[in-house]
């Protein structure tokens, strides 16, 4: 039986009041994305350096045909898919990066935490002071 719009807005009321109040907890109740969204995730770094690989590439390719060397057309063609090779490689097939596992929680597991923290607290201290 779906939720009528009224029980709808209600439901939508009460989880951004629970995320207010309680992040980390509202966090829990949020849904895991799919093994097929977790299965095809790109890395950034790896598109745009890719990209900037195959655009050398095509600007070699284009400098080859226009100076006629054959060689230098080939080497622009080689360097293109080396960088479309590098854009495909960032995809990564295992199960996504879960929380608290980015490049700051790796060198400093507490920086992420502490940062929050902060935020955390300047949020409450603005709110004290704004009613």
């Amino acid at each position: 039986m779906p939720l009528s719009e009224y029980e709808r807005k209600m439901l939508e009321e009460l989880e951004a009041q629970l995320a207010d109040e309680d992040p980390k907890f509202a966090d829990t109740f949020k849904p895991e994305p799919s093994a097929e969204a977790r299965s095809m995730e790109l890395s950034i770094r790896d598109l745009v350096l890719g990209l900037l690989v195959a655009i050398v590439g095509i600007a070699v390719l284009v400098g080859g045909i226009a100076i006629e060397q054959v060689i230098v057309g080939v080497l622009g063609v080689v360097v293109m898919f080396a960088g479309f090779w590098f854009i495909a490689s960032g995809f990564r097939s295992g199960p996504s990066q879960g929380k608290g596992t980015s490049k700051a929680s790796k060198l400093d597991p507490d920086a992420s935490g502490k940062f929050m923290d902060r935020q955390n607290q300047e949020w409450e201290r603005r709110r004290r002071e704004g009613r």
